[in-house]
C-alpha cells in the first residue's frame, strides 16, 4: 500500500530526527537517558575537553620552540655574515654590532663547535638580572626558552673583565639553548668530540679549553653535611686563597679529569643549566682561557672519567 504524500514527509522527518539522535547519542546528554548514560557522557566530554587542552599546550610548546630555533638560526646568519678578526683594538666587532642593533643588552656569542650552542649572550646589570631573560628571547618576546644571559654582577667591557665569567641557559627538551650540555655527562666520546668552547665579547674573541663539569645541588637540605659549592658567586679572586677554593671544589667534583692545567691568574667561563637528576640541581661546565700564544687544541686522549668524583648525596635528596 503506497504512503501518502503528508505521511512520506512525516517518515522523513522522523527518520531524520532519530539520525540526528543516533549522531549525538555517544557524546550529548538527551531527553531519557539514564543516569549511567548521563554520568558516561560527563566523562566524555571531560576527556575530550583534557584532550584538546593538551593538543593546544603542545602545539603552542611546539611553536615557541620553532620559534627560538627561527630566531637562533637567523641570528647565526647574521653574526657570521659580519664576523672579523677575533681582536679589534678595543673596538666593538663588527659582528657584535648587528647583534647590538636588535638587543642592546649583547655582552658576547657562546659557541662549541658540532652542537646546538651558538648563540647569542645578554647581560642586565639590575637587580632582576639573573631573572630577566628567562622567559625572554634576543629580540624581546616572549618565551620560556629564553636568552642565554651573563650573570648580572659580571664585569665584560674593553677593558675590565671578570677572572670568572658565567653564562646561564635552559636545558631545553629539544637540545636547544644549552640543552646539548648533558651530553657530556660522564661521556669521555663527547667531550673528546667537544673539548673547547669559543666564547666572543663585543670586543674580543676567545677560546676556552673544557678542564671539569660535574652535577651540583642547590639546596644546603640537599647535603648530609649543609654546605653547598656556590659556584656561581664565583666572579673574582682577590688572592690565590680564593682561587685554590674554587679549583679544589671543582676537581673534588669534577666527572672528568682532563690534561687541561690552571694557573692562579687564568681566566675562566662557566656555562650553568639545570639538570635532570633531581630538583632543584645544576649541571655546570667549566672552562680556562687560552693564554697567550699557547696551543688552542686538547689533547683528549689523556683524558679520562673520574671515578673518585664526589657524588651529591643521594641518600639525602631522595630520603
Amino acid at each position: 500500500m503506497a504512503l501518502s504524500a503528508s505521511a512520506k514527509k512525516a517518515y522523513k522527518k522522523a527518520f531524520k530526527a532519530k539520525q540526528k539522535k543516533r549522531r549525538g547519542h555517544w557524546l550529548l546528554i538527551q531527553k531519557g537517558d539514564c543516569a549511567k548514560e548521563i554520568a558516561s557522557k560527563l566523562f566524555t566530554q571531560f576527556a575530550l575537553v583534557v584532550l584538546i587542552a593538551c593538543i593546544l599546550i603542545l602545539a603552542n610548546e611546539v611553536r615557541l620552540s620553532l620559534s627560538a630555533r627561527f630566531l637562533n638560526s637567523s641570528l647565526q646568519d647574521l653574526y657570521y655574515t659580519y664576523i672579523n678578526p677575533d681582536d679589534n683594538n678595543g673596538e666593538v666587532l663588527d659582528s657584535a654590532k648587528q647583534l647590538l642593533e636588535i638587543n642592546p643588552d649583547t655582552v658576547g656569542w657562546v659557541h662549541i663547535e658540532g652542537t646546538n650552542v651558538s648563540l647569542p649572550v645578554v647581560q642586565k646589570t639590575t637587580k632582576d638580572g639573573n631573572d630577566y631573560y628567562l622567559k625572554i628571547a634576543f629580540d624581546g618576546s616572549s618565551n620560556k626558552a629564553g636568552t642565554v644571559f651573563m650573570d648580572r654582577r659580571n664585569k665584560i667591557s674593553a677593558r675590565e673583565r671578570s677572572d670568572n665569567l658565567i653564562l646561564y641557559g635552559h636545558n631545553q627538551k629539544d637540545k636547544s639553548m644549552f640543552g646539548d650540555l648533558a651530553n657530556y655527562k660522564k661521556n669521555l666520546t663527547y667531550y673528546s668530540e667537544h673539548p673547547v668552547i669559543q666564547f666572543s665579547s663585543n670586543y674580543k674573541a676567545d677560546t676556552y679549553k673544557i678542564f671539569a663539569y660535574f652535577v651540583t645541588p642547590v639546596l644546603e637540605s640537599q647535603t648530609a653535611d649543609g654546605v653547598i659549592f656556590d659556584y656561581h658567586n664565583e666572579l673574582n679572586f682577590k688572592d690565590k686563597s680564593e682561587y685554590n677554593s674554587f679549583i679544589d671544589n671543582i676537581m673534588l667534583r669534577t666527572q672528568i679529569i682532563t690534561p687541561v692545567d690552571v694557573q692562579y691568574g687564568d681566566e675562566f667561563l662557566t656555562l650553568s643549566t639545570c639538570s635532570n637528576e633531581f630538583e632543584p640541581s645544576r649541571f655546570v661546565v667549566f672552562a680556562r682561557k687560552v693564554r697567550e700564544g699557547e696551543n688552542s687544541e686538547v689533547d683528549v686522549s689523556l683524558a679520562y672519567l673520574n671515578t673518585e668524583a664526589k657524588e651529591p648525596d643521594w641518600d639525602v635528596i631522595y630520603k
